[in-house]
């Protein structure tokens, strides 16, 4: 089976999980036996081709007003004119043809599209070859591919938000096979009327990435009182609420806590919340090794205010015997092991107090560790790569 996989970004640019995620599936189904090569948009040189890891990768020079993964701002007149293209640019069209001719692959992956531009959706179709698209975020859906606005998630699209989507929508019904990575981010494109055509959906969960040489088992220590050791993990931004718990624990008097803080953000903001939650409990560690950092805490929180379409640290917390204490936002809930219950309500932030306390009381049953690291491995990388195998040979048989 050849499979041609279409995303925004690939190694060594990303930006975010969508592109980890990628380079996941890509080099697990070239180990598994599949010819693979992945067409990505890059904001610098000419086009050009790369191998890495047995993964041909196209490199295709973006072709818009401006690179859109560059920090600089834009007036709205621009990011609208740099959207209206993107829906359909025609020479990204013309190059993305002319891969698809040469590569004559089996199935076509599409993910995030920005900077590549929809319209490898009707290439693919005129060339006859089936689509399997997957949702990793709301880029279909939102310009911002986020759904958050006002420091608040959206519960629907705006009437800007339908209007730049509505083409979107209706190209999107030449998917064969619609994936979402939580059962929430692919019901939230179905519910708005996306993949109409399509024979089949499917939920395939992210997985998480092995992190660190030494065994996930082998923890710094386990908790025996005192302190427990809180931690946040990811980039520091204000959707994912990281105030929220700060407030909640320098608010409680009930709970004996330290809080990590692993990550950056934008520099203003670091600077603002270091000075507005100055207590020796609470330290920003900036960047750090993930593994280093989930095997020196008792307890991961992930309080997300956005929706969250799947939240990999949560995985990545259990594939180190870490316990989580979750939001009930987007895909998360999904995510969390479901014995342990550890699920806050976003609406009801003091809830995250109760359920910290929750954790605490797991941490003493002496199999938890065990029983995180087997529900870690529902989400390994051979899971997931297994599973969209399925899926690719289900639209092939379609075409046929």
């Amino acid at each position: 089976m050849k499979i041609l996989i279409a995303n925004t970004l690939y190694h060594p640019d990303s930006v975010g999980g969508a592109e980890v995620s990628t380079r996941i599936l890509a080099e697990g189904l070239a180990q598994a036996g599949m010819e693979v090569c992945v067409v990505c948009a890059t904001g610098t040189g000419a086009d050009r081709l790369s191998e890495l890891n047995g993964v041909k990768v196209y490199h295709l020079r973006s072709v818009n007003l401006y690179w859109p993964h560059q920090p600089k701002n834009h007036s709205r007149v621009a990011k609208l004119m740099w959207h209206a293209i993107d829906l359909h640019n025609v020479v990204m069209a013309r190059k993305l043809r002319a891969i698809i001719a040469r590569e004559k692959p089996d199935v076509i992956n599409t993910s995030n599209l920005s900077c590549l531009s929809i319209d490898i959706w009707r290439v693919a179709r005129n060339a006859g070859v089936p689509i399997v698209h997957t949702a990793r975020d709301y880029y279909l859906m939102c310009p911002g591919s986020t759904m958050f606005s006002h420091e608040k998630a959206c519960k629907r699209q705006c009437g800007v938000c339908a209007f730049y989507a509505g083409p979107k929508k209706a190209a999107s019904a030449r998917v064969d096979v619609a994936v979402g990575v939580s059962q929430f981010v692919l019901q939230k494109h179905l519910d708005n009327g996306f993949f109409a055509g399509a024979s089949r959906t499917a939920v395939i969960n992210n997985c998480y990435v092995p992190l660190g040489d030494a065994p996930p088992a082998q923890r710094a220590r386990r908790y025996g009182g005192g302190p427990v050791r809180l931690g946040l993990l990811g980039r520091v931004s204000p959707e994912k609420g990281l105030e929220i718990v700060l407030d909640q624990l320098l608010g409680d008097n009930t709970i004996d806590w330290t809080l990590a803080i692993g990550g950056t953000g934008d520099r203003e903001y670091m600077e603002s919340l270091q000075n507005k939650y100055r207590d020796p409990r609470v330290e920003f560690l900036g960047r750090v090794k993930a593994a280093e950092f989930l095997n020196a805490i008792d307890i991961l929180l992930v309080p997300s205010i956005w929706n969250e379409p799947f939240g990999r640290v949560t995985v990545e917390a259990y594939s180190h015997g870490v316990p989580v204490v979750g939001a009930n936002t987007g895909g998360i809930p999904e995510v969390i092991e479901p014995d342990s219950h550890l699920i806050f309500d976003i609406e009801k932030p003091h809830t995250v107090i109760e359920k910290i306390r929750d954790a605490i009381e797991l941490l003493k049953c002496s199999s938890v560790h065990d029983r995180l690291l087997n529900h870690a491995k529902s989400f390994s990388p051979a899971t997931m790569v297994d599973a969209y195998i399925d899926v690719y040979q289900s639209a092939m048989k379609k075409a046929m």
